[in-house]
């Protein structure tokens, strides 16, 4: 895959329309038929787009999933920063934060399940795919350290570059649980035992 060829940037509205189009399209068809299995004439057909103006705006396939990589990558930015505006009322019940986190990346990953499953697939043969999703959870982490830093004076751990692994691992893992398993208990519960574990790792007793 090759990305460092930008794409034409249209500048009209119509132009902006049909790109986006092409986009939104492609990226439903990648959740319902797979990456591979989807080619540009069947993008520009379901668009109602000819071949010939996709390949103005697109190069290729490629392209096209390079630049729906980036803007789910924006989704997780604009979590970072609606929770960043509440931090201090998170200082009042840090489960807040801890639960709050957990459910946007819930929300997250459920509103492109689909696209995920096949990120995954695609991650396995594709560099830029998987250096996308490096960058997500890079994303994540960071955000989690921002929080532990924001708070140290509260916190039982004082390793907090380490400590942010932790806890995004151990969300991680409960956010892919919860979206991509049938499970046999109430997502809630999970997610309640799920802060718990996190709550009591990171905050002094004193602190609750």
């Amino acid at each position: 895959m090759k990305s460092n060829q930008a794409t034409r940037q249209p500048k009209q509205t119509r132009s902006i329309k049909t790109k986006e189009k092409i986009r939104n399209v492609a990226y439903q068809l990648f959740c319902e038929k797979g990456y591979f299995k989807t080619t540009t004439n069947e993008i520009a057909k379901v668009a109602e787009v000819s071949i010939g103006s996709l390949y103005f705006y697109y190069r290729d396939k490629d392209m096209i999933l390079v630049e729906i990589l980036d803007r789910y990558n924006e989704s997780f930015l604009k979590v970072h920063e609606s929770m960043n505006v509440q931090l201090e009322s998170y200082r009042e019940n840090p489960r807040l934060w801890i639960t709050g986190f957990m459910e946007e990346m819930i929300k997250s990953h459920r509103a492109s399940k689909e696209f995920n499953k096949e990120l995954k697939i695609l991650s396995h043969s594709m560099s830029e795919v998987s250096a996308v999703m490096e960058k997500q959870q890079e994303t994540v982490r960071q955000m989690t350290l921002d929080y532990l830093k924001a708070f140290y004076d509260m916190l039982r751990v004082k390793d907090l570059e380490a400590a942010s692994i932790v806890v995004v691992n151990i969300m991680s893992s409960l956010v892919d649980q919860i979206v991509f398993q049938d499970n046999p208990v109430d997502d809630s519960r999970i997610i309640k035992e799920g802060v718990d574990a996190i709550h009591q790792y990171l905050i002094k007793q004193d602190s609750i």
